[in-house]
Parts: C-alpha cells; sequence; structure tokens
C-alpha cells in the first residue's frame, strides 16, 4: 500500500501530466499554480485528508482533458474519483445551462466534495480579479456566487460557520462585477 503523501503526490503529477502547460481559461495562469493553490488553502484550513487533496489535484481533470472517470478509479480507485465526479461540469451543454447544472449538483454534493469547491472558487475569484476582461470576470463571479447561494441553502449554518465558505463569499461578493 502506498502512503498518504504518495496519493497526493501521484495525483498532483497525474494532473499536471495531463494538464501539460495548459493555462486556465479565466486567466491565463497555468494550471499547474491553481491545482496547487486549491490544495493550499484545503492544508491551510486543515483538511489534510490525502483523498481531499488527492481530489482537489484531480477537480478539473475529466472537463479539461481527455482523462476519463475510469482512468480516475484505475488509478485512484473509486472514492477519490466520486469527489471528481461531483466537481465535474457537463461540457456538452452551454455555458448558462451547465453553471446551473453545477450549482444544483454542488448545492447536494457530498461534504468533501464542497470543502474543495470552495477552495477552487476562492483561488478562481482571487486571481480573476486581477485579470483585464471585466466581462469574463464578471460572468465567473455571478456562476460562483449562484453556486455558493444553493450550498448555502441546501447546508445553512453548517456551511456558513467555514471559514473557506466565508472567504469565498466575501471574495465573490467584492470582486470585479
Amino acid at each position: 500500500m502506498l502512503s498518504n503523501k504518495s496519493l497526493v503526490d501521484r495525483a498532483r503529477a497525474f494532473a499536471l501530466t495531463a494538464n501539460g502547460g495548459r493555462p486556465r481559461e479565466c486567466n491565463g495562469i497555468i494550471c499547474a499554480g491553481h491545482l496547487d493553490a486549491v490544495a493550499l488553502l484545503l492544508e491551510r484550513s486543515g483538511i489534510s485528508s490525502p483523498e481531499i487533496v488527492a481530489a482537489a489535484y484531480l477537480h478539473d481533470i475529466v472537463q479539461d482533458t481527455p482523462t476519463t472517470y475510469d482512468d480516475i478509479i484505475k488509478t485512484f480507485g473509486t472514492d477519490i474519483c466520486q469527489l471528481v465526479y461531483w466537481l465535474t461540469d457537463d461540457e456538452n451543454e452551454n455555458r448558462k445551462m451547465r453553471s446551473l447544472l453545477s450549482a444544483w449538483r454542488l448545492a447536494r454534493a457530498p461534504w468533501n466534495a464542497k470543502l474543495i469547491k470552495l477552495a477552487d472558487i476562492i483561488d478562481t475569484s482571487s486571481s480573476i480579479r486581477e485579470g483585464d476582461d471585466a466581462d469574463f470576470a464578471k460572468l465567473v463571479l455571478d456562476e460562483n456566487r449562484q453556486i455558493l447561494r444553493l450550498m448555502a441553502e441546501a447546508e445553512g449554518a453548517k456551511l456558513m460557520h467555514i471559514k473557506l465558505f466565508q472567504q469565498a463569499v466575501a471574495l465573490t461578493d467584492t470582486a470585479q462585477r
């Protein structure tokens, strides 16, 4: 059996290989920086479960690369793949529908998937505020606010007391609109 640190290292290496040097759509920063930031946000919040951190490294991989769920199951197992599933958008829909489906799905997602998404929203909102495309920034921030609102409706006070949630809300509310 591999060590827990090895699991995170393997997930990071797998994600970086799959993403290559591809820049993110929202800000042009190479994906590796975003993935490292999401994992670090979780760890700084006291979330150190190797499965959660590994899934954080893999959270965009199915929608952004040719990687399949089958690849993730074979390499990392079903528990990590389930978290990735909850975090993956359906790229076959138009942006508006994809955003709505994502918000519905994430409102019902398991707690650990929500934690990963909160870290994702924090990093994306932080970096998009510095971008040049105000219209795109507004679109992404509106989508993130919708996700946060539906998560809060589903979880109530349990979620609202979490520092990651509070930080995500603060960033999306004060960012460019």
